[in-house]
């Protein structure tokens, strides 16, 4: 008892951690490994799924390699580890939220004896039933906290997968069971939220430190921590970084107390607010130990090994050996929530004043409560516009008469634009927008976006806009709808500045797709590119031309093939055609450019001998300076000696 007293007592004050499993938060409403302060309110059901995997041998032991009989085996690198949990959570008071979170897990390692050891296998973990209880404190404070309390029902598979999904399922006197503690645990912590948002900052924090005891000898009580920053300059998505892990706080048997070889993880990512309802989060969990040995240096990554050996015993009798890897080296995540209820003000999602609204284009009016007294006029002896306030007191005492003003006297100016209502075309401006005498927010070039959030200002009158007011692209390829004449290219790819997928040989098929690219023009082609007369294929006829060594004169052997080119050219008279020389890098650039100059002069000559129009040839030489191929070895040098034929339009 003594030692619970040390233990727990500062592990529930501490507020600078957060309660995290080391695994996907379930039912949180925030990150993926963060729990905030906040309750769901009564009545309010949030149900999900959430988990990672990995597809690395080292996700399941240190090394990725385990022993059985004195004999070593290694997980293959194509293995995998799946951790997820459905989850169920219900506000049964305002201040009171009750949970039950049902873990999945996957491991698949097929090397050696470990599918019969049942290490190639899906099971549940512990049912974990959990409740938090928020202070009853005003929720329009910036910041909240909560008590956190968690019990876990040993339902967990055993004798059953790899790697042990929690610090505390470790057992230092007898057999580790990957996915159970095969024993009650309890659980308590404090979390700590500060919710910037409330004071006009895009920011909140989440943060709280607890403590998981398991009942059963051997198990190690385990400290459990995360933090979390969320960016929320948006309405529908969330920016966030999570900092989560677990340290067991005993020595027991085998297990030595070793914080730095227990689960530590970065988790970078992105939630979306699909809807009101619905939050689907992703991110990357990135160990702290990748960090630590950038190299993957294998001496590196087992030191300390000896403090922390798992023994695994499988349903045969056999038992494995190997080092406990807390974490994957990394691993994806994601999760998917869906909130059921009456909105609950305190979890109503807030982004700084005015922002989404404005960005909304022709379909979202602002509507600003009037505190201000409306003064109707009454008789005063010394009221020289008769507006009903006293000149002594009107701080505008030239009102024309009729004009409704406020308790100074001056024209009424519903949403303070500097526009007195009885001129204000736009009475619900929003506070902080520039606007034109008439009191509609300034909007230049009129696309329907005020000037302050317009990112393209000059746009020409009449084009259609997005919400940041620049010119439509639909398919985000960089050029707007109006100039596309592709309008629907695939994302990312690369498009000439008419929006369409480039096609240097003007066959119709884009060069992204185009196994033949030089095709002569108007040859008849295959669904790729390529000639559907191969005795038409500029690739393949190339390949007759050859030379004598280090001379410009053809050897006979190429006629046949020069003869097949020239055909080619009479058959197509629109077409024009470059020839190329190329050499490989030995000698002087001087004298590879004249060498690859002259052949390409001698195929162009041979050409127009045999009836070819000199004016649709071009012969140029390019030397060493373009090689496909390694000038280091014979056959790269081989390669790089060619000549090309290659279509020129005019």
């Amino acid at each position: 008892m003594n030692f619970l007293k040390k233990v727990l007592a500062p592990a529930l004050a501490v507020a600078g951690l957060a309660f995290a499993h080391s695994g996907i938060v379930a039912g949180g409403t925030e990150g993926l490994r963060q729990i905030n302060a906040q309750t769901l309110g009564q009545w309010n059901v949030v149900v999900g799924t959430g988990g990672t995997v990995a597809a690395d041998a080292w996700a399941f032991s240190r090394g990725g390699g385990y022993e059985v009989n004195g004999h070593n085996y290694a997980f293959l690198d194509y293995a995998a580890t799946l951790s997820g949990d459905i989850f169920l959570t219900v506000g049964l008071l305002d201040y009171l939220d009750l949970g039950l979170s049902l873990p999945l897990y996957y491991d698949h390692a097929s090397e050696g004896p470990a599918g019969a050891m049942n290490m190639w296998t899906a099971g549940v973990g512990d049912l974990n039933i959990n409740a938090k209880v928020r202070a009853p404190f005003d929720t329009s404070h910036m910041w909240s906290v909560a008590l956190l309390l968690d019990a876990y029902a040993p339902t967990g598979e055993t004798q059953a997968g790899v790697r042990p999904r929690h610090a505390w399922y470790l057992n230092g006197d007898g057999y580790t069971h990957p996915y159970t503690a095969y024993g009650w645990a309890f659980g308590a912590g404090l979390a700590f939220s500060m919710d910037f948002v409330k004071k006009g900052f895009p920011m909140r924090w989440n943060t709280a430190g607890g403590v998981v005891i398991p009942v059963k000898d051997g198990e190690s009580t385990t400290l459990t921590y995360s933090t979390g920053l969320n960016f929320v300059p948006l309405s529908f998505v969330d920016f966030f970084i999570d900092f989560s892990g677990e340290i067991r706080l005993q020595r027991i048997g085998d297990l030595g107390y070793a914080p730095f070889a227990d689960p530590m993880l970065l988790t970078p990512g992105l939630r979306f607010h699909i809807t009101d309802r619905i939050d689907f989060a992703m991110g990357m969990d990135i160990a702290v130990r990748t960090l630590k040995n950038l190299g993957f240096k294998y001496k590196k990554e087992m030191e300390g090994c000896s403090d922390v050996p798992v023994h695994y015993q499988g349903p045969n009798g056999q038992v494995a050996n190997y080092c406990y890897a807390p974490t994957p080296l990394w691993a994806g995540a994601a999760m998917l929530t869906v909130r059921f209820g009456k909105a609950d003000p305190a979890q109503q999602r807030e982004t700084p004043q005015g922002l989404d609204s404005l960005r909304q284009k022709d379909t979202v009016v602002v509507y600003m409560i009037d505190t201000t007294q409306r003064v109707q006029p009454t008789p005063f002896r010394n009221d020289y516009d008769l507006d009903g306030v006293a000149d002594s007191l009107d701080q505008c005492p030239n009102t024309p008469n009729g004009i409704t003003v406020d308790a100074d006297g001056c024209p009424l100016d519903f949403d303070r634009d500097g526009v007195p209502d009885v001129k204000d075309k736009c009475p619900n401006t929003a506070k902080g927008l520039e606007v034109d005498s008439l009191g509609c927010p300034k909007d230049a070039d009129k696309d329907g976006i005020p000037d302050t959030f317009d990112k393209c200002p000059g746009t020409v009158e009449g084009t259609e806009v997005d919400s940041t007011g620049c010119p439509k692209d639909s398919d985000g390829d960089g050029v707007p709808d109006v100039k596309d004449k592709c309008p629907s290219t695939d994302p990312g790819a690369k498009v000439d500045s008419v929006g369409c997928l480039p096609d240097f040989d003007r066959d119709g098929v884009p060069d992204v797709k185009d196994k033949c690219p030089n095709t002569l023009q108007g040859v008849s082609i295959d669904s790729v590119g390529c000639p559907l007369n191969k005795r038409e294929n500029l690739d393949e006829l190339k390949k007759g031309i050859q030379f004598k060594l280090n001379s410009a004169k053809l050897l006979k052997s190429s006629y046949s093939t020069l003869d097949a080119v020239a055909s080619l050219m009479e058959k197509h008279p629109e077409a024009n055609l470059e020839v190329q020389g190329h050499t490989d890098d030995k000698g002087t650039d001087e004298y590879n450019v004249q060498l690859s100059q002259k052949r390409a002069e001698s195929v162009v000559n041979y050409l127009v001998s045999k009836g070819v129009d000199a004016s649709r040839l071009r012969p140029v030489g390019y030397g060493r300076s373009m090689p496909i191929a390694s000038n280091k070895k014979r056959n790269g040098r081989e390669r790089n000696r060619r000549v090309e034929m290659v279509p020129f339009y005019r």
